[in-house]
């Protein structure tokens, strides 16, 4: 019985598994790369083509969204994991992580209009490329 409990955990344990969120895999140019949604990926449509978040290493960042580019500051809440915008222009927007590496990212933006889209994006690291 004890064996059984112990493996038991154990497999819990392993599913519970919280992925750690690093700076250091922000720090880059990240390009919107594609949708997804519970059932399928979707290409973006042709005005977002060239969209993309850019993290600096001063908490700066840059981004092109639907042609328009904006700048600001931002900030990661490791705990919750999410990264806070806040343009020069406009309101805070949240971008909740799902998964992060150094060249893959996947996030939902907290908004109720693609709250249930999750975006893909894929890196270009800034630094030695």
């Amino acid at each position: 019985m004890k064996s059984v409990l112990f493996t038991i955990l154990s497999l819990v344990s392993l599913c519970a598994y919280a992925q750690k969120i690093s700076l250091e895999d922000l720090y880059a140019f990240w390009r919107l790369d594609k949708y997804s949604d519970e059932e399928q990926y979707y290409l973006p449509p042709k005005k977002e083509m060239g969209d993309y978040l850019h993290f600096n290493r001063d908490m700066t960042y840059t981004a092109v969204s639907e042609g328009e580019k904006s700048s600001g500051t931002w900030l990661l809440n490791a705990n919750g994991k999410y990264i806070e915008l806040r343009p020069v222009q406009g309101e805070k927007e949240k971008l909740y992580i799902h998964f992060l590496s150094n060249k893959s990212m996947v996030v939902t933006y907290d908004t109720d209009e693609y709250r249930i889209w999750e975006v893909h994006f894929v890196s270009r690291l800034t630094e030695g490329e």
